[in-house]
């Protein structure tokens, strides 16, 4: 029985050879498959699952091949590309497509002609008058007081007689020196003059609101451990601090923060710096990638929300680590001229 079932077998396998080999192709899920095709697949619920290597297995195989092998099929799972043999090396499809240079800004076009007011919309009814309020009752008058009894004249006393002439007095000092002119000097210095044809000038000058032109030693400052500080609206708007750090409203007018991202493609990220008080500029980036190197990188800042964002990008598909420098000035420092749109805009050479 058992060299029955051997016989048997051989026979099968030997008929299923023959078959493939005089029709010179296979049909899976169909009885006659295209001639032309060697194998021809048909379903209606199924479909071809080719296999699945990731980076690292990817180029263990690619070792081992070479140009014989082109055309090798296989699927990315970590990519989520298919990745075919060119003969020398892995190549993904589909491509991402690299975009190309930004053509010129065309002409502003014609602005259309204003349309037509539309009509004013009826006016709606005058709403109800409130009621009057109820006047209140007049409080009563109160009686007059009595009038007092006038008193009686006096009886007019008899005038005295003239006292004699008194002596004449001595004559009295003469009139102060008066002042006719109190100035200030081109060095600060005040002058004064009076009718008496005395002049005194100050030995110090001080600091002129319209400013000194001698001479040359004048400054104005704090000589004390104390800063210099510059107000206006009554508030702290700018100061010089003792060991000579400017600062303005309060802190440091200008600082430098470094920022990273770890295997981010295409990082779009919020640094948490208010763009109404601050003005952003991408000082310095290190991005890495697949490529090393070898590859294209755009980036740059911008605002949204309120505050300032970072936007950068690679030529590789993977992901890359990033460390972005980035400055922020006071606003008060900076005419920031650049749009408010993050793409496009800004002024032509």
């Amino acid at each position: 029985m058992k060299k029955i079932f051997h016989t048997l077998l051989f026979v099968f396998i030997l008929g299923f050879a023959q078959r493939i080999t005089a029709q010179n192709n296979v049909g899976i899920g169909i009885a006659n498959p295209d001639p032309y095709a060697l194998l021809h697949l048909e379903s209606n619920s199924k479909g071809v699952l080719v296999p699945k290597l990731d980076a690292a297995e990817r180029s263990s195989l690619g070792a081992m091949l070479n140009a014989t092998n082109q055309g090798l099929l296989v699927f990315g799972p970590d990519t989520n590309q298919f990745w075919y043999w060119d003969g020398t090396q892995w190549i993904p499809f589909p491509t991402p497509p690299i975009p190309g240079p930004t053509g010129p800004t065309g002409p502003q076009g014609i602005q259309g002609l204003q349309g037509p007011t539309g009509d004013t919309g009826p006016q709606g009814p005058q709403g109800i008058q409130g009621l009057q309020g109820v006047t209140g009752p007049q409080g009563d008058t109160g009686p007059q007081g009595i009038q007092g009894i006038q008193g009686i004249q006096g009886i007019q006393g008899i005038q005295g007689i003239a006292g004699p002439t008194g002596s004449t007095g001595a004559t009295g000092p003469a009139t102060p020196c008066a002042p006719t002119t109190l100035s200030f000097n081109a060095s600060g210095s005040l002058t004064y003059a009076d009718n008496c044809g005395n002049t005194i000038t100050s030995p110090n000058g001080a600091w002129l609101t319209g400013g000194n032109t001698a001479p040359a030693s004048n400054n104005i400052g704090q000589t004390g451990n104390a800063p210099l500080v510059f107000v206006t609206n009554n508030q702290n708007r700018m100061s010089v601090e003792a060991n000579g750090d400017i600062f303005v409203a309060g802190s440091k007018p200008i600082f430098v923060q470094r920022f990273f991202c770890n295997g981010c493609d295409n990082p779009n990220r919020n640094t948490g710096i208010s763009s109404a008080t601050y003005v952003a500029i991408l000082a310095g980036f290190y991005p890495t990638g697949d490529d090393g190197d070898a590859e294209s990188t755009r980036a740059r800042v911008y605002e949204s929300g309120g505050t300032w964002w970072f936007k950068g990008d690679l030529e590789s598909p993977s992901d890359e680590d990033w460390n972005v420098d980035i400055m922020f000035i006071k606003r008060q420092l900076v005419d920031d001229l650049r749009p408010a749109s993050q793409n496009g805009g800004g002024t032509g050479f």
